[in-house]
């Protein structure tokens, strides 16, 4: 068990909805913690703080601060070409009208944390959609490379799971380990997040949430179409950097918490007020979407698929983490007779 930062949930029979839970931070601590609904409503399990829920987008946040932590030791620079770490990833190609043109900037790293490379979302076809975990990242890259950009790098905002994939990739080539390694041995550990990670044991998968959506009636068990192969246990699963993390709420309040307080959890500096702050920066062209280093302009943390999402404002220590795991639009309360607590941005309250 972890530290144990969020409270037990109280006993008592849960609403018959998919659970959610919402964790509120003020000045850099956990203000407030509410949770609601089932994690499996065909056996009414409660969500609670230790069940295991699939992250989604908001695992390119944490792989984003991994990279910075090589970044501020100086191995790595924003403004790298790609090709410094990876050198097969130095023929890129654009559509240009009716003819295919050579790309005229590099792609850099900056480029593939902020969705601005020209990369399409998975630039491959066939059976890498259906489920992203079956290649390694070295793989991944390498099929990348011979992919068609979708603009000039730097000039366009493209979301794109192949970014933060790279990303990934270059953090192998830098610290001689593997991605997972990486991972546990420099962000999880240190933040305590005993919970995180891209393979789930069975003791996991026992914790772990099912995703719903509501259709014909009546709410339906459905499955991640991204990641609908692989056991979650398997052997075989690789790391998908930009959304294939599992967490808790627990583990990923740990994450929340280094946010709020400028970079330092449990009184260790993890990254650099600085660094933190090149993140939550608008990184993209005038007149694209604002958005930072795998992060929101404005702010640190993402959203993500079934309805997680991560808002923290660093300079206040407040903001929200919101665990869901929902795929579509919620149903309105007189066609189900059920409460479906809505906020002002469409989430459960």
């Amino acid at each position: 068990m972890n530290r144990g930062v969020l409270p037990v949930r109280p006993a008592g029979v849960p609403d018959a909805l998919p659970g959610r839970i919402r964790v509120f931070f003020e000045k850099g601590k956990i203000a407030r913690v509410s949770y609601r609904g089932c994690a499996d409503l065909e056996s009414l399990r409660p969500m609670d703080e230790r069940t295991v829920c699939w992250m989604a987008s908001n695992g390119k946040t944490v792989t984003c601060a991994a990279f910075m932590l090589l970044v501020e030791e100086g191995a790595a620079g924003l403004d790298d070409p790609v090709t410094r770490f990876l050198p097969y990833m130095n023929h890129f190609y654009r559509q240009e009208r009716d003819r295919i043109v050579p790309v005229r900037t590099p792609v850099t790293l900056r480029h593939l944390l902020s969705h601005t490379s020209g990369l399409a979302f998975i630039p491959s076809s066939g059976f890498q959609r259906q489920e992203l975990t079956y290649l390694p990242l070295e793989t991944q890259t390498r099929i990348f490379s011979g992919s068609l950009l979708l603009s000039e790098p730097g000039t366009r905002y493209s979301y794109s799971n192949a970014g933060p994939d790279t990303i990934g990739r270059i953090i192998e080539v830098i610290s001689g380990m593997d991605y997972e390694r990486y991972m546990k041995n420099y962000v999880f550990e240190p933040l305590e997040m005993t919970d995180t990670g891209y393979r789930l044991n069975r003791e996991q998968i026992a914790r772990l949430s099912k995703g719903y959506k509501y259709a014909d009636g009546a709410w339906q068990s459905v499955v991640c179409d991204q990641m609908s192969v692989l056991p979650f246990d398997s052997p075989d699963r690789y790391p998908e950097c930009g959304g294939g993390l599992f967490s808790t709420a627990e583990d990923f309040s740990h994450f929340a918490l280094m946010l709020a307080n400028k970079g330092i959890y449990n009184g260790r500096r993890l990254l650099a007020e600085s660094t933190l702050r090149e993140m939550c920066r608008k990184q993209t062209p005038e007149g694209e979407k604002d958005y930072g280093l795998c992060c929101l302009a404005g702010s640190l943390g993402h959203g993500g698929a079934w309805g997680t999402q991560l808002k923290i404002d660093m300079d206040r220590g407040s903001g929200e983490l919101l665990i869901v795991q929902k795929s579509g639009e919620w149903p309105p309360e007189e066609e189900t007779g059920q409460p479906v607590w809505i906020d002002g941005n469409g989430a459960p309250a």
